[in-house]
């Protein structure tokens, strides 16, 4: 664990494992603000999705070709 800061690095596991959970659930708590092409992104597979639902892959299907399209 190299990459911790020198200050970091003194700190039992459980205690950097409890600042790791608060790192965490301080990020969670942020909005998220998508991008404007983002967004536009997300609006065209929207309305993919709502044109022809059974289009594309399931998540399995995603997740067995590594997020590969066929």
């Amino acid at each position: 664990m190299s990459a911790l800061p020198p200050g970091l690095r003194n700190l039992s596991r459980r205690q950097r494992m409890d600042l790791a959970q608060l790192l965490i659930e301080s990020v969670e708590a942020e909005p998220t603000t998508l991008t404007d092409d983002q967004l536009t992104d997300l609006r065209i597979r929207i309305a993919q999705f709502d044109a022809d639902p059974d289009e594309g892959q399931t998540l399995e299907e995603f997740i067995a070709t590594d997020g590969r399209t066929p």
